[in-house]
């Protein structure tokens, strides 16, 4: 049937978008220099009379998992590049040696680390309960369509299929990051 497979389309990308912004969210939590260099890429800079994201106007090159530096096409746009930085509040303060930008990461403690494993743990949960809302959602769909039980029935176990599937990356997920939190 065709509106049972358009309930199952509009559960998959209802998940995946859950299962993206996850991501998304949890990269934004600081765990080494090649994530603050993706959150860099992305600060807009003031300069030459509009906004512009910060990789489209310089260079940023990780120098090792603690130390970045990140070099402007126009030296004297610097200044500019260094105050967005500061003012994006990403809990570090820039070095600006002239005609580069130095940022030194702190380091992060075993006790700082544990820390970001419980914001990423709420994430994870929250990201749990929107899949589950969806699945919840979509079977009142299936319930509400004019089919008899059996085709209502196979529909929320197909439901619950793809529910599984997405838990099950998110979790997968989590272990990922969990190894790489702990291991930096």
């Amino acid at each position: 049937m065709d509106e049972l497979k358009n309930i199952f389309f509009s559960c998959k990308k209802d998940m995946e978008k859950i299962l993206k912004q996850l991501k998304e969210e949890i990269h934004r939590i600081r765990f080494g220099s090649k994530s603050i260099s993706s959150i860099l890429e992305k600060i807009k800079i003031k300069c030459y009379g509009r906004y512009q994201n910060l990789i489209e106007i310089a260079s940023i090159s990780i120098v090792d998992n603690m130390n970045i530096i990140i070099r402007p096409w126009d030296r004297s746009i610097i200044a500019h590049i260094d105050k967005a930085i500061i003012d994006s509040n990403l809990g570090f303060v820039p070095t600006n040696k002239g005609e580069s930008i130095h940022i030194r990461l702190p380091i992060i403690t075993e006790e700082g680390r544990k820390n970001l494993m419980k914001k990423v743990k709420v994430k994870i949960e929250h990201a749990k309960i929107l899949i589950r809302n969806i699945r919840k959602k979509n079977n009142q769909q299936i319930r509400k369509l004019k089919v008899s039980e059996d085709f209502s029935k196979s529909g929320e176990i197909k439901i619950q299929k793809i529910t599984s599937e997405y838990i099950k990356k998110i979790e997968d997920f989590f272990l990922q990051k969990e190894e790489e939190i702990m291991r930096i």
